[in-house]
């Protein structure tokens, strides 16, 4: 029953964040526009934009730590493919797989069917180049394959107590650090970044929720 009402808590939480980023998609294309993005493109939020970008114009060493901890959040969703086919092909079949590695699976689905739905959608173009910024592709991938490795963790914590909690503390580190690498950076716009964590917090719900159905079967 505990976990009945998580499941449903996380449920709950996922739609709200899912409803916030639609609502906020609309306003970041439609809310104080004007031509101040590149080579004159209209950016929502234009005033505080503008604001934070100018306040944080460019750093090269956060942007090549944000594109390293991107690759490494790459290969960690490599792994965990490479683990979910092992299980699928030691099963003989989806049937008999941890349904873990469904979920996940499924997951980085959505994740990456959101990256490419934005790639023909465009909302906004970043401040010093012509390419698709919102939201913060670099956002979504660090904060939703990060949380995948801390609820992923939790099914070895009853063995390895310590070493979890250690690389759980690591996983949210690098989460916050992928966030102030991306806007120090200054290759996004605030929006872009703030679409990114709300996009992905209603993603994780749904992970979490996900997972909680998962236990209780």
């Amino acid at each position: 029953m505990r976990e009945e009402t998580r499941q449903k808590a996380y449920f709950a939480i996922a739609i709200a964040f899912f409803v916030i980023f639609v609502v906020f998609t609309y306003m970041v294309k439609s809310f104080d526009t004007a031509p101040v993005g590149f080579e004159g493109a209209e950016i929502g939020f234009s005033t505080l934009n503008t604001m934070v970008h100018e306040a944080f114009p460019g750093d090269s060493g956060c942007y090549a730590a944000s594109e390293t901890l991107g690759y490494i959040c790459l290969i960690m969703a490599g792994v965990n493919a490479i683990t979910a086919l092992a299980d699928f092909i030691k099963h003989k079949g989806i049937r008999h797989m941890h349904r873990r590695n469904i979920i996940t699976m499924c997951y980085y689905a959505v994740v990456v069917f959101f990256y490419v739905l934005f790639e023909f959608f465009v909302i906004n173009m970043r401040p010093v180049e012509a390419e698709a910024s919102y939201p913060s592709s670099h956002t979504v991938l660090a904060l939703c394959v990060l949380y995948s490795e801390f609820v992923l963790l939790g099914f070895a914590a009853d063995r390895n107590r310590f070493w979890v909690s250690l690389f759980r503390i690591i996983c949210i580190v690098a989460m916050i650090s992928m966030v102030a690498f991306r806007l120090l950076s200054g290759v996004h716009w605030f929006t872009d970044i703030l679409g990114g964590i709300i996009l992905s917090f209603s993603l994780m719900a749904f992970y979490r929720a996900s997972i909680y159905r998962f236990y209780r079967r």
